[in-house]
Order: C-alpha cells, then structure tokens, then sequence
C-alpha cells in the first residue's frame, strides 16, 4: 500500500544541514525556534495553547528511506539493534517525533523550545502532550540500560554539562538527578580527552 502525505506546515530552527543538529530536543538551546502553519490550517490550532508540550511530527527530508533492518546507533556504535528498537533517522519511513515545549501561538506560527530538526524541515502533525495519557512511570530504557556508560552517554544526548575526572572516573553533571547518579555508580569512560565537554 503507498502511503502519501502533505506538509502541512514548515519547522524553522538555528540549524543547518551542513552541521549536525543535537540527538535530543533541548528545551534551553540558544536560538529561535518556531513552527509556521499553512494558513489553511490555523483553525486547527484552536485551544493547543492550553497544553505546555507538544508532540512534533515532520519528515525527515535530508535522509534517503533505507530497507537496511540493523543499526549501529550513533550514541552506542559498537552494539547493532533492529532499526525499530533505534531513534535512527535512517528507516524504511524517514518519520521524526518530538516533544517541545509550546511557548506561545501568534496567528499560524507556533513558539516552541529546541527542537532537533534542521531549518526548513516539513511538518506532518502536530497533536498535544497529554500528562494523564502520556506519562509511563513504569518506563524503562531498554537495551540503553544494559550499556556500561549509560549516564554519560544521557549527558551528552541531553546536551547537560559535565566533567570528565578520568583519574577518578566521576562525571558531574549540573543535573542534580544524573549528578547524584554519577557519584554512586562510577561508569568506565571511553574518553581519551581530559577537556570538558
């Protein structure tokens, strides 16, 4: 079955695609960040303004669709995962989801807090965050919390400052929650730089 959709609007960010964009939204990234809908749909945007996140759904333009089904993820290079257990951006579907912070509606541009897209990006949908609906306590990390260094990859997928005290193997982080999480389980650093980060 072909599937075929329409853009419905235009995602519009600091970054370009000659340099590479963060592996996560982050709420504090410097720049602007913002959403324009074609006018056709502004209607849709009746009461969003009454969540404070937001699902982004966008095609991912700047890759080519791939039927590879195995991945060595960019955060973990030396683990091979199937494709659907990955945030790849390289999948049979070039498919993107994120969730933004909403920071305001003006007419058909939506505000929003870092994104990890390229300027220009399409956007396919736009649907709230739903705390009731969406938040899973029992959530887990899968195959992520089997690897060895996992709290110093999430910094860094986080975008959240730390050091490296390769002497001592500690990480500290300005995050209270991972900087607590550092100091009582010491991870091995694949590191060679003694540079922060």
């Amino acid at each position: 079955m072909k599937i075929q959709f329409q853009a419905i609007g235009t995602i519009h960010s600091p970054y370009l695609p000659a340099l590479p964009t963060p592996h996560q939204p982050q709420k504090d990234a410097p720049g602007e960040f913002w959403i324009t809908l074609n006018p056709e749909f502004q209607e849709g945007l009746d009461k969003l303004s009454t969540y404070r996140y937001l699902y982004v759904l966008y095609y991912l333009d700047q890759t080519q669709p791939s039927s590879e089904l195995h991945i060595h993820p960019s955060w973990a290079p030396e683990i091979e995962v199937g494709v659907f257990a990955s945030r790849s951006p390289v999948r049979p579907n070039p498919i993107g989801v994120s969730i933004v912070e909403l920071k305001g509606i003006e007419g058909n541009e939506v505000l929003i807090s870092g994104i990890d897209v390229y300027n220009g990006t399409p956007l396919l949908d736009l649907k709230p965050y739903i705390r009731t609906l969406d938040l899973k306590s029992d959530a887990n990390d899968g195959w992520f919390d089997e690897l060895q260094d996992k709290d110093h990859l999430v910094a860094h997928m986080l975008g959240l400052h730390h050091d490296h005290k390769h002497g001592q193997h500690v990480h500290i982080s300005s995050s209270p929650k991972l900087s607590r999480s550092l100091r009582t389980t010491p991870k091995r650093d694949p590191h060679e730089h003694k540079s922060k980060e």
